[in-house]
C-alpha cells in the first residue's frame, strides 16, 4: 500500500472472528514503535483476548527516527488512533531500556544512574515504569518527535518501553524453569538476553548490534558472565526462521536453542495460527502492561 508521503507500507491485518468496531469502547489499544515497523494492538482485557493485530512495515525505513512530521504522513497508522477505546498505550522497542531496583525512587536518581549506564539520544527525554514485578524500574530514553507523536496523537495514552513485557511474558512462560535457560529477543538491530533463577530476574540486558557475529559474540559473553556457556538453552523470540543465515550461526556455537512458543494466558486470532508463535512476543503480550 502506498501512504501519502510515497513511502511504501507492508500493510497485514490479523483479525478475530469476534472483533467488532462497535465494541471499541471495550477494547485497549496499544501501538508498538520498533525500528521499521509498528503494530497496532486491540485486547479485551475481561476476556484475555488479542481481537486485532495491525503490522506496518518497511525495512528501508527506521519509525524511530523520524521527525513528527513525517509520522504523521502515515495515515493508515495514525486513523487507528480515532476510536474511542477504553484506553491507549504507545511501547518503545529500541535499544535503550535498563531495569533497576525500585530503591532508586525519583526521577533525579533515575536519570544519573540512567546516563552513567547508557548514552542519551540527541533531543530526548528518560521515561522510567514501575513494573508490577519483583521491585524492579524500567528506564528508557526515547526521542523527543517520538514524544510528539505520541501526545500529539494520544494525549493520555501511557509510554511504556518493550523490555517491560519482555521481562514479564518470559516469566509467565511453561518451559521448565532452570538457571540455564537464556531468553533472545531479535529486534531491528539490537537484542535482548534475559536470565530466571529459581523465578526471579538474574539479568537482563539489550545490545546493539552490526552484524549476525556481533549477536553470537554477546549471546557467548553473557553465557560466560552468568557462568553457562557449557550448558545453556537459548529460548529465541523474534522475525527468525530455523532456515536463516542468523539461525544456522546461532547453532553453531549454542547446541541447545529452540524457537519460542506463545504465552498460552491469552488467546489471540485464527488468522495468527499460520503465524510463528515467536513472532510478535512482546505484541501478544501487551496485556501485562496492567
Amino acid at each position: 500500500m502506498q501512504t501519502e508521503n510515497k513511502l511504501s507500507l507492508d500493510i497485514k491485518h490479523y483479525i478475530d472472528s469476534d472483533y467488532s468496531a462497535e465494541s471499541n469502547f471495550r477494547y485497549k489499544y496499544y501501538l508498538v514503535i520498533a525500528q521499521n515497523q509498528m503494530i497496532s494492538v486491540l485486547a479485551d482485557e475481561q476476556i484475555n483476548r488479542i481481537v486485532s493485530v495491525k503490522t506496518y512495515s518497511n525495512k528501508l525505513i527506521s519509525f524511530l527516527d523520524m521527525s513528527y512530521n513525517d509520522l504523521k504522513e502515515f495515515t493508515e497508522i495514525t486513523d487507528d488512533f480515532l476510536p474511542a477505546y477504553k484506553s491507549k498505550t504507545a511501547i518503545i522497542a529500541n535499544d535503550s531500556g535498563i531495569l533497576v531496583p525500585d530503591s532508586l525512587n525519583n526521577i533525579n536518581e533515575l536519570e544519573a544512574y540512567y546516563k552513567i549506564n547508557k548514552n542519551t539520544f540527541e533531543n530526548s527525554q528518560i521515561l522510567y515504569n514501575r513494573i508490577d514485578f519483583q521491585g524492579i524500574v524500567n528506564v528508557f530514553n526515547i526521542r523527543n518527535e517520538i514524544s510528539k507523536f505520541i501526545r500529539f496523537n494520544m494525549p493520555t495514552a501511557e509510554i511504556i518501553h518493550q523490555s517491560l513485557l519482555f521481562v514479564k511474558a518470559c516469566s509467565y512462560l511453561n518451559f521448565e524453569p532452570s538457571a540455564n535457560n537464556l531468553y533472545l529477543h531479535i529486534n531491528a538491530d539490537s537484542i535482548e538476553l534475559l536470565q530466571f533463577i529459581d523465578g526471579n530476574l538474574n539479568f537482563y540486558n539489550s545490545f546493539k548490534f552490526d552484524n549476525q557475529t556481533d549477536i553470537v559474540y554477546y549471546i557467548l559473553a553473557v553465557a560466560e558472565q552468568l557462568n553457562i556457556t557449557n550448558d545453556f538453552r537459548l529460548i529465541i523470540y523474534g522475525n527468525i526462521e530455523s532456515s536463516d543465515s542468523l539461525f544456522v550461526l546461532l547453532g553453531k556455537y549454542c547446541k541447545n536453542m529452540h524457537l519460542g512458543k506463545r504465552n498460552t494466558r491469552f488467546t489471540v486470532p485464527m488468522a495468527l495460527e499460520n503465524v510463528p508463535e515467536h513472532y510478535y512476543f512482546t505484541a501478544l503480550n501487551v496485556l501485562l502492561c496492567e
